[in-house]
């Protein structure tokens, strides 16, 4: 799986609230100041090309819709993210976690007790 820049990954939260959208209606969701409608098409045709869009012909024009859901899109970067910087390792990211003292003692046991029953399942 190709990995998206932080720009493509915004265009692609898009297509996965709402599923399809043409290239004039993904540009009516953007805030002002609007991006060019060249632009936009040029995200969508990078989108498409490394394989999370695909499109049909509609009357009016073309509708883009993902083929690469968003939940695989975050499993495969977590992963990445996990062999990467953790030694492939769950244990050392619920370690760095707790340690990083930005959760609660409360969420350090939820986050083990999820853990566990991952692992028996």
């Amino acid at each position: 799986m190709k990995s998206l820049t932080e720009r493509e990954e915004e265009v692609m939260n898009f297509f996965w609230e709402r599923r399809a959208l043409s290239v004039r209606e993904l540009l009516d969701l953007h805030d002002e100041p609007r991006p060019s409608r060249t632009t936009v098409a040029t995200f969508v045709k990078f989108l498409e090309q490394k394989g999370y869009l695909d499109h049909r012909a509609e009357s009016f024009g073309f509708v883009y819709f993902p083929i690469i859901e968003r939940e695989e899109y975050c499993g495969h970067n977590l992963k990445s993210v996990i062999k990467r910087y953790f030694d492939n390792s769950i244990h050392n990211v619920v370690n760095f976690l707790i340690k990083s003292e930005e959760y609660s003692d409360e969420e350090a046991k939820e986050m083990i007790l999820q853990i566990s029953k991952a692992e028996k399942e």
